[in-house]
């Protein structure tokens, strides 16, 4: 089997000249306008485990690449090798410039892709260090990397690093168990996509008194479709948060109701994701994504009218949820 890191485009190059390639390679002459289109703004490490497929390599790799084409930044790509050999690393570098409307629009980007054996966690540090723009922040997107080798990565790869994303609908083990050293500057990708969501029933609930919401509440429902668990888990976990302002409230039960995660599977085969609030009297609220674009609907009786308005949720495009993801 072919290395993760053969699946993605670059020129290879021995490790030791990538950096001096760097040095040399937007330099055109007096005449060239590249270099000044390439000043980075950050650092993007993506951190691939060997359970990833070629096909998600390079899915992700072209997310971070139209990242970059918003938010110039140096990119290193983690590639870890299933072969035994000397042990050595080997690497590729790839550069492209994207021109938009106009010529003042081009932006330049580079990355740096390593192929490592994975029992090196000192010596990988030791590289990506070499390669990273010093003075600028760094931010590492980890993706079927393995909790307990994470860990191993604390004191040493992960040093100064500003923030650290995965994606917990693709993640086969938790991240969210692991006790990360700053567990504020962990971020989840799953949650970023689900900004249009909370956008879209925030809205709709903003016209409510939060008294009038928590009032009888019994139970909070997500279902959740085939590999959107993350989603499901993140919708849960912004609902009670929102409903924690209900312990404020005088004769409040909403802080005993049952809250439920499920699948959709058997549910509804329209459903990709689902919020629906019961309470004790003839009131509800239902929210639903459908399967298929980005047409939803609410359906609600909160003891004013009955309601069933269309909702547009528009997914984020894959370097959208990567942006909100790292910075928000």
């Amino acid at each position: 089997m072919a290395d993760l890191i053969d699946a993605l485009p670059g020129i290879e190059l021995p490790v030791g000249e990538v950096t001096a390639r760097l040095a040399t390679m937007w330099d055109g002459g007096p005449s060239s306008s590249a270099n000044e289109f390439r000043a980075s703004q950050m650092n993007v490490v993506l951190h691939f485990g060997l359970e990833v497929t070629p096909d998600e390599a390079l899915e992700r790799f072209e997310a971070v690449l139209h990242f970059a084409q918003r938010y110039p930044s140096r990119i290193i790509v983690l590639c870890p090798s299933r072969h035994v050999g000397d042990g050595s690393m080997s690497a590729k570098l790839f550069s492209q410039c994207y021109i938009g409307e106009s010529h003042r629009e081009m932006c330049c980007c580079e990355a740096l892709l390593l192929s490592y054996k994975s029992e090196d966690c000192g010596y990988l540090a030791n590289q990506v260090s070499v390669w990273l723009e010093p003075d600028l922040p760094t931010y590492h997107w980890f993706s079927g990397v393995p909790t307990s080798r994470i860990e191993t990565y604390f004191n040493n790869l992960l040093v100064g690093v500003r923030r650290c994303v995965y994606d917990s609908s693709v993640e086969p083990e938790s991240f969210g168990d692991l006790v990360w050293p700053a567990a504020n500057d962990v971020s989840d990708l799953a949650k970023a996509r689900l900004l249009p969501v909370r956008q879209a029933v925030g809205q709709f609930l903003s016209g409510y008194k939060i008294e009038d919401l928590c009032h009888g509440l019994q139970s909070v429902i997500v279902s959740h479709g085939e590999g959107m668990i993350g989603e499901g888990r993140r919708l849960m976990e912004w609902v009670k948060e929102c409903l924690s302002e209900c312990a404020k409230c005088e004769d409040c039960t909403a802080q005993n109701a049952e809250f439920i995660l499920q699948g959709c599977d058997g549910l509804d085969a329209d459903c990709s994701l689902s919020l629906e609030w019961k309470y004790d009297d003839d009131r509800y609220f239902k929210w639903r994504k459908f399967s298929d674009g980005s047409l939803g609907e609410i359906e609600a009786y909160l003891g004013k009218t009955k309601e069933k308005i269309p909702t547009r949720v528009k997914p984020l495009a894959p370097e959208q949820a990567l942006s909100e993801a790292l910075f928000f």
